[in-house]
């Protein structure tokens, strides 16, 4: 005989994360992608989560969902992609790298030319250079005081 389960609603699902999105923040405290979403409103930050969602459940998507702008080289550089949304005929994109298992949201921007803005990805490239060198001097602080112990 077979037992049929019924799923009320998608919190019933237990669902892993290939990644976790986590937001930017400023030294001063801000988060600049989440602000940015908060003043659109809707419908574009709920198009943009669902979107962001999608990469995390999925990760290693390709196009025509993420495209790799930037490769990184070394300890303290990452690849920057983005994640393409279309909210109606208006096309934005999340700019993110991938830290471990941390997809860290760095730049949401319109984008109104064909090609992604130079600015725009070095406002990233340099975001991602501060976070991941943040994150680097916390671990190395955190490795010296458990020698110590």
């Amino acid at each position: 005989m077979y037992s049929i389960k019924y799923i009320r609603s998608v919190t019933d699902i237990d669902i892993k994360k290939k990644i976790n999105a986590v937001f930017f923040k400023t030294p001063a405290g801000h988060e600049p992608v989440k602000e940015t979403l908060k003043d659109l409103g809707r419908p574009t930050k709920t198009v943009v989560g669902e979107d962001i969602r999608f990469v995390e459940l999925n990760w290693r998507v390709d196009r025509p969902y993420v495209d790799r702008l930037r490769s990184g080289s070394g300890e303290y550089e990452k690849s920057v992609y983005e994640v393409r949304h279309t909210v109606e005929t208006l096309e934005y994109r999340t700019l993110f790298f991938v830290y471990d298992n941390l997809m860290v949201l760095v730049h949401f921007f319109h984008k109104t030319t064909r090609k992604t803005p130079k600015s725009e990805l070095d406002l990233s490239w340099k975001r991602m250079k501060e976070w991941v060198h943040e994150q680097k001097s916390a671990e190395n602080v955190a490795k010296s005081t458990r020698r110590k112990k």
